[in-house]
């Protein structure tokens, strides 16, 4: 395939003044919104763009680590910002992303899967983390909710004994299938309603299908596990925040 130059790169701007124009069809007033987010996209793509030039040609393991470090705070802070109303959200986001993140990139790399070179190592953690961040969004938001509206039932369920994490359970449960539903179906449908970014990338690089379909499933094997693992780490440490040293649910749920 060849490089796409800049003026084609501008003629898809083709596509954005269709979004404008629906957005003004149907008077949403997302017109701004749609300018900023095509001008950040273009600003943050191109930045990133030079940035992974200098880090591939580096393939230093020190820079890896430091752009992985970088890509996990974001979203870290993201999904804490996300999950705001549980108290300690950045801390809790940020253990489960990191380690999540770290967790993944050690199996990977350790089996052979993947060298650990800035080439594959980044845009397979970009991945994990992007995945992950709104897992573990998800999975915040929907246990705040669940125990705020069930406050009496958890709190009867402390009354008769038992232990925080048995009354936060039914919450926990929501919370883990709110978080998983998206990365579920996604899996269900691969290859049958969209191809991946990661096969499609490497179809159009010239690679054979069937060497893109294996790299393929291991990243969908990934993204499939991964989240699990930071939903639970998540949810793990979140409940305990609404929960005093004596079992006491809470007063300041509102």
């Amino acid at each position: 395939m060849n490089e796409i130059s800049t003026v084609q790169v501008l003629l898809s701007l083709i596509f954005v003044a269709g979004a404008l124009y629906f957005s003004n069809l149907f008077k949403v007033k997302m017109g701004k919104d749609i300018v900023i987010a095509a001008v950040r996209a273009f600003v943050q793509l191109l930045a990133i763009g030079y940035v992974l030039t200098i880090i591939f040609d580096l393939d230093s393991p020190i820079t890896i680590i430091l752009m992985m470090v970088v890509m996990a705070g974001a979203a870290s802070y993201n999904a804490g910002k996300r999950g705001a109303k549980v108290r300690n959200s950045y801390r809790i986001s940020s253990i489960a992303i990191f380690a999540t993140t770290l967790i993944t990139i050690l199996v990977l790399a350790g089996f052979g899967i993947i060298p650990f070179k800035a080439q594959y190592i980044i845009p397979v953690s970009g991945m994990v983390i992007g995945n992950v961040m709104n897992a573990a969004s998800l999975a915040l938001m929907r246990l705040d909710d669940e125990l705020k509206a069930n406050r009496i039932k958890v709190e009867a369920a402390l009354s008769l004994g038992a232990s925080p994490i048995q009354a936060a359970s039914p919450a926990l449960k929501k919370s883990v299938t709110t978080a998983m539903i998206p990365v579920v179906d996604r899996a269900k449908v691969v290859g049958l309603v969209s191809l991946p970014g990661g096969m499609s990338g490497m179809i159009l690089a010239g690679a054979s299908p069937l060497s893109a379909v294996k790299f393929q499933i291991v990243i969908m094997y990934m993204l499939l596990g991964s989240p699990f693992l930071t939903v639970a780490i998540v949810n793990l440490l979140a409940y305990r925040q609404y929960f005093n040293q004596q079992r006491q649910l809470l007063i300041d749920l509102d």
